[in-house]
């Protein structure tokens, strides 16, 4: 078992759903819980101390390269050591494979964007280039928020796009995604307003969310109705 910063990885038996081939693959175990001072940045990620956490989100069968999220493969009882283990590769390009594999079975664009994100925080996390990432996530997330049969929380989605094009530096196309997010968001108006102000300013940085925020997010006990987006 691998433990960094209270965060547990271990070696775990799964059967690949594509070709039912059983193979070893990481998997997170333990992680510790979050409190008003865990770092959370504005597009609502958890930032790890590592990009072996996030890689070990996502599984790749080493028989066909299917790569998807752990917990679409099933445990096998098998001890680790006794399958073939998955292949080993740079923690961000099992969310690139993972892309792959959905394009490759018609996964919809809001899922290829959300493996594309956590491609981009698994690269920063890993200290290397993430711009390439955010562009591929904002280009599947435009179409899923473009897909009229598509039935998902498209304001809170508009918020996350807003936070993408801001970080792309398309401070006016992230002005008109803030604008779109309403009360069904379920997201604080504070934190909507503040990104907003942030892409007036022509600031693209990456942004951790303050303390009451990430209270206020994180922690249920602690929303009420009274914070979220005002009706216009």
């Amino acid at each position: 078992m691998q433990v960094i910063k209270e965060f547990s990885i271990q070696p775990t038996s799964v059967v690949c759903p594509a070709c039912n081939s059983i193979f070893a693959t990481p998997g997170l175990v333990t992680m510790p819980n979050v409190t008003p001072d865990t770092l959370i940045e504005a597009d609502l990620h958890r930032v790890l101390p590592d990009a072996a956490i996030r890689a070990a989100l996502v599984a790749m069968c080493p028989a066909c390269s299917y790569t998807w999220w752990i917990t679409a493969f099933r445990p096998h009882l098998f001890k680790p050591g006794l399958v073939p283990p998955t292949p080993i590769i740079d923690s961000p390009k099992k969310f690139a494979h993972a892309v792959l594999t959905g394009r490759q079975n018609g996964a919809h664009s809001l899922d290829l964007a959300l493996l594309a994100l956590n491609g981009c925080w698994c690269a920063r996390e890993a200290g290397q280039p993430h711009e390439r990432w955010l562009e591929l996530a904002g280009g599947e997330l435009e179409k899923a928020l473009r897909d009229v049969q598509w039935n998902g929380n498209r304001s809170y989605y508009h918020y996350v796009m807003g936070e993408v094009c801001r970080q792309s530096g398309d401070f006016k196309g992230a002005v008109n995604q803030f604008n779109l997010v309403g009360p069904e968001s379920m997201l604080p108006k504070e934190l909507v307003e503040r990104q907003k102000v942030q892409s007036i300013s022509g600031d693209s940085k990456p942004a951790a969310l303050p303390p009451h925020l990430v209270e206020l997010l994180f922690c249920p006990k602690m929303k009420s109705q009274e914070s979220l987006v005002a009706e216009e």
